[in-house]
């Protein structure tokens, strides 16, 4: 109660001065609207500054402009320019209010007659309006117009915000001294400038805001969500297994080995002497041309196969492939056999998608043939099954919708065995079964059924 009681009589103390000592001063007014306006002016410009296009500035600073020239001669040392500007703001803000409360506003209140309570009541409304008005007009409508058109209003404006950083240069410096000197008496660390950069999701969030207000298209979004997908993902997680790729013999004679090359369609091709899993070197179709079929042989033309660990990065491999002109690579396990195959166009799409061109056989992977059914290929990402179902799939072990039945089922159906495998509220039809392998599933989704976690077969 005598906090309150001091605040009042405080209060009542400043409006009576008022009244008594100050008139009505359009040169206060004036003042207050001016200081307004330089509000006004470094939050435009601290927002243009925040969406400045670098390449906008460095043309026209080649095109000769002198402002130009020297802003990005000060962006060099950005964050010295960002405190300046942010000292800059709070001096005029601090002005503002002080001016406002022992000139501008008396001066007004001035105007009306002087009682103990109407003035109480006049003085707290003009500092509301005060406050008001700085919010709006000094903060709020530069945040929404300022930093269009690649923060050009920046540029334009740069010698004059040069001159009012002069005046805040100095106190800016005692400010950064004075906070340094008392971080280090209490032994705060500074955050470094990486841990304050947006993490992979915060990044992919504000692109997808970016696309939610027509900035970015949708592409886009999936095309940044590849790039950063890229250094998470092994060769074992994209690479062609065993069981499907297509290879030849090194003992096919040249009748043998162009049949396989038009069945296949393909332009490389590994070569194996016993088995697929000891693969010696890879046919490239072009070298066909300088042969004939009285001296042919494999062994002579083949090029040297290039071969990569299954647990090998495939942002690595790339680089690697890409340095070393590889344009296939076969992927062993750890015990030195065949996994699989990788090329370097199943790594682009990974960053771009699919790539077909007009010899490939289009066969897609997830066909919706009726509402809530699906026809899915064995093969077929379980990641991408979820997103088209809205089911969570717990588990990590297989990265196939043929490898996570095998589990359910807990072994590997029989060609003339088509079971059915619940899972939520997901129904599996296996379809076709070839080679110990699941190649086609219907998939439909019951909404009305609520299997939890339950699983089984019919």
């Amino acid at each position: 109660m005598c906090l309150t009681c001091m605040t009042v009589s405080s209060l009542e103390l400043v409006i009576r001065r008022s009244c008594l000592l100050t008139s009505f001063s359009w040169g206060a007014v004036v003042v207050t609207f001016l200081l307004l306006l330089l509000s006004c002016f470094i939050t435009a410009f601290i927002k243009a500054t925040r969406m400045i296009d670098m390449d906008l500035i460095r043309a026209r600073a080649n095109a000769g402009s002198s402002q130009a020239k020297s802003f990005l001669r000060r962006l060099e040392s950005r964050e010295t320019l960002c405190r300046e500007l942010m000292t800059a703001s709070m001096l005029t803000a601090a002005v503002y209010f002080v001016w406002g409360a022992l000139r501008s506003v008396p001066s007004v209140v001035s105007l009306f007659p002087c009682s103990d309570t109407g003035s109480r009541w006049i003085y707290v409304g003009l500092i509301a309006v005060h406050v008001l008005l700085f919010l709006i007009i000094g903060k709020i409508m530069p945040e929404r117009v300022a930093g269009g058109k690649g923060g050009v209003f920046a540029v334009r404006f740069w010698r004059l915000m040069s001159m009012l950083l002069f005046i805040a240069k100095p106190i800016e410096r005692l400010i950064h001294f004075t906070s340094t000197a008392l971080m280090r008496l209490f032994r705060l660390q500074e955050v470094e400038a990486i841990a304050l950069a947006p993490t992979e999701e915060e990044f992919l969030q504000m692109l997808e805001e970016g696309r939610d207000l027509g900035a970015i298209v949708e592409d886009n979004i999936e095309l940044f969500a590849n790039l950063f997908d890229f250094d998470d993902k092994i060769a074992s997680d994209i690479m062609t297994h065993r069981t499907d790729i297509e290879a030849l013999s090194v003992d096919a004679d040249y009748e043998e080995t162009l049949s396989f090359v038009n069945e296949t369609g393909y332009t490389r091709f590994p070569i194996y002497r016993g088995s697929v899993d000891n693969i010696i070197g890879v046919l490239h179709v072009k070298d066909l041309l300088f042969t004939d079929g009285d001296s042919f042989s494999l062994e002579a033309i083949m090029r040297k196969a290039w071969f990569t660990p299954e647990s090998r990065i495939i942002s690595d491999l790339f680089h690697d492939m890409q340095q070393n002109h590889i344009q296939m690579t076969i992927v062993i396990d750890e015990y030195g056999g065949t996994a699989g195959l990788l090329t370097i166009e199943d790594l682009v799409e990974q960053i771009v998608g699919n790539i077909e061109d007009e010899y490939d056989e289009v066969e897609q992977e997830i066909v919706e043939i009726a509402p809530d059914t699906w026809l899915v290929a064995g093969s077929f990402s379980l990641d991408k099954l979820s997103k088209v179902t809205g089911v969570t799939f717990e588990d990590d072990e297989y990265d196939s919708v043929a490898g996570f039945l095998i589990e359910l089922l807990d072994r590997i159906p029989e060609e003339d065995e088509l079971p059915s495998v619940h899972y939520e509220n997901l129904v599996f039809h296996i379809l076709a079964v070839s080679d110990n392998r699941i190649v086609r599933v219907r998939v439909i989704r019951d909404s009305a059924s609520d299997q939890g976690d339950s699983e089984g077969t019919e």
